[in-house]
């Protein structure tokens, strides 16, 4: 009640511009979820990244300036208020089975449009309506996923919702199958707490921790389950909520260069990204669908279900031939886009190991004469795994040839499994 007072006192002086009503009206409209902290810096997450880094958890999407990811003043100085976003992306084809064939798997998150876009068209619709309600010009910047500040790390400051034990925030009542992204502004908006930032949730005193050892009021959401923690295919997680970026199949999936070997069997037949740790969960199981799209901040309409199909369960052998521009007439307006069609190859040649089917042997044969060392090498494995006669034979040349040292290697370890050795030209 005192709260309540406070904030009715605050709101009469003028102290908002923007009231929490007013702020989560707004993002309603647009298919949001948002809330609002004041915009200083969680110097509470500062000592878990610096601890992060001394553990070697740091990963090359990560900003290396740890003041530039805790202080939003560093993003926009003048900033007032920051406000946390969450775009829900759940929908009615959640759960379409992949067709027959020899097909992989992208993570739910990239099946549409690539949300760095459309988050950003809705925050720009957003800050348009905050001007407009202020009744003055604002200065804002959004950050999607590609600035320095901790999205996940703000959004649970701010109140927008908690951290599970898979380390992904839950809003309700979409669970975790969210976007996040910020709004750093120079409006005075009203907070969704009244507590002091950086004093409040995981991060007061010395915040979550990376040492194995869970603090036990932190994960209240989920009680004693764990099944995000024991479904993990590379068994990433350290301690409840604490996650080791290198081990992660997301990451592992998008880095470059040779899959690291112990990775490439628990990758299965997925191609991009990971959903094991959100799709166990039972507060996922009945998160809600997320509102209709909005016709009038540009979403696209829906496409067709074959093109869905052929872009969320890709054939694997069509990707190991693909073009460029087949490439990107399929995957360019989703989030796979940005790494580029040898990526996917790379993945997609591993991925055919997972199926050992030898239909695939020809066309991974081909492969072994790839121009990428990292598709040269994911080949090799595949064709080690579905073993045929002709497959070891094309494997036994290739070593000869190749000319990458690590890639040879590895070709070489493969062959000597099997009691052989490279083919002399």
């Amino acid at each position: 009640m005192k709260k309540d007072q406070a904030r009715a006192q605050q709101a009469c002086r003028g102290e908002w511009e923007i009231s929490r009503q007013q702020l989560a009206g707004m993002a309603t409209d647009l298919g949001l979820k948002a809330a609002a902290m004041p915009a200083r810096p969680l110097r509470s997450l500062g000592r878990i990244l610096e601890k992060r880094r001394q553990a070697g958890w740091m990963c090359e999407f990560e900003a290396e300036n740890t003041a530039d990811r805790i202080d939003p003043l560093r993003s926009l100085p003048g900033a007032q208020s920051v406000v946390a976003v969450a775009m829900p992306y759940r929908n009615r084809r959640w759960d379409t089975p992949r067709p027959p064939g020899l097909r992989g798997a992208l993570s739910k998150y990239a099946w549409g449009e690539d949300y760095h876009r459309v988050l950003r068209r809705r925050l720009g619709a957003l800050a348009d309506r905050l001007a407009t309600t202020a009744g003055r010009e604002i200065t804002v910047r959004a950050a999607v996923d590609t600035g320095p500040l901790v999205e996940r790390a703000f959004a649970e400051a701010a109140g927008l919702g908690r951290v599970g034990k898979n380390g992904c925030l839950y809003v309700e009542p979409y669970g975790s199958w969210v976007f996040l992204g910020l709004l750093l502004t120079d409006l005075r908006i009203e907070p969704e707490r009244t507590d002091p930032p950086g004093e409040v949730g995981r991060w007061g005193n010395e915040g979550p921790r990376v040492d194995g050892q869970a603090d036990p009021d932190v994960f209240t959401l989920c009680g004693t389950c764990d099944r995000c923690l024991r479904a993990c295919p590379t068994q990433a997680f350290e301690a409840p909520g604490v996650l080791n970026p290198n081990r992660c199949l997301s990451y592992v999936t998008q880095m470059k260069g040779l899959l690291p070997e112990e990775f490439q069997a628990p990758m299965g037949t997925r191609i991009w990204g990971c959903d094991i740790c959100q799709a166990v969960c039972p507060i996922n199981r009945r998160a809600a669908c997320a509102p209709e799209v909005l016709e009038e901040i540009g979403e696209p309409g829906p496409e067709s279900d074959r093109e869905f199909l052929d872009r969320a369960y890709p054939d694997l052998i069509e990707l190991l031939t693909m073009s460029r521009r087949s490439f990107e007439r399929r995957f360019g307006v989703t989030a796979v886009a940005w790494r580029g069609v040898h990526t996917l190859r790379r993945n997609a040649a591993s991925a055919l190991g997972t199926w050992r089917d030898p239909r695939a042997v020809p066309p991974l044969i081909d492969r072994l004469g790839d121009g990428r060392p990292e598709v040269r090498s994911a080949a090799a494995w595949a064709l080690a795994r579905i073993c045929t006669p002709e497959g070891w034979a094309a494997l036994a040349e290739a070593a000869e040839r190749e000319t990458d040292s690590r890639v040879r290697a590895r070709m070489e370890a493969l062959l000597s499994q099997q009691g052989l050795s490279a083919k002399p030209l």
